[in-house]
């Protein structure tokens, strides 16, 4: 389960920096002066590092000395790490009818609140069929009963809307304070 990190924006590396003279900083971060390219390259092939364009806006451009290898390596670490802790939210659908017992409704009103607290968004559909498209009243009054339940956790996105013979909304996680 290996998966490639891309990383943006790689800046420029020895050859594919086109400027004709840069700025040069070297492995410990000291600023040896103003170079032409090849003259800096030298340089880097010397000391066994690469020239990586760091501040391509300034004129002229930065350039510092380092192991570009272990930059990579080092970027995609931090784009990992970062990924570990964001919270992709996922749309959860809840299915509920116009004719549901008290206890059902219990059960799938605990469902809805367990993904609200872990964050997800949860969209509420309620099926009207047959007869039931005459009452579609009281299919909405099912649907408000759940948004006024869990309105310390979630508040609807817009309001409940009557598509043909779907009645739906769209809850989002309320934000808490600490």
């Amino acid at each position: 389960m290996n998966k490639e990190v891309k990383i943006k924006n790689l800046p420029f590396v020895n050859f594919k920096i086109r400027a004709p003279r840069v700025k040069l900083i070297d492995e410990n971060r000291q600023v040896l002066g103003e170079f032409d390219t090849h003259t800096a390259l030298r340089i880097a092939r010397e000391r066994g590092f690469d020239l990586v364009e760091v501040g391509p806006d300034s004129t002229p451009p930065i350039c510092r000395l380092m192991n570009f290898g272990r930059y990579v390596y080092e970027k995609k670490r931090q784009e990992r790490e970062s990924r570990k802790h964001q919270h992709q939210a996922k749309i959860r659908e809840i299915h509920l009818s116009l004719k549901i017992s008290e206890h059902d409704f219990q059960v799938k009103q605990t469902k809805v609140k367990e993904f609200l607290t872990d964050g997800d968004r949860v969209k509420i559909k309620l099926r009207l069929r047959g007869r039931e498209l005459l009452h579609a009243d009281l299919g909405m009054k099912v649907v408000e009963k759940v948004i006024t339940n869990l309105a310390e956790i979630g508040k609807p996105e817009s309001p409940a809307k009557q598509e043909e013979q779907t009645i739906y909304v769209t809850l989002i996680p309320q934000k808490r304070s600490k």
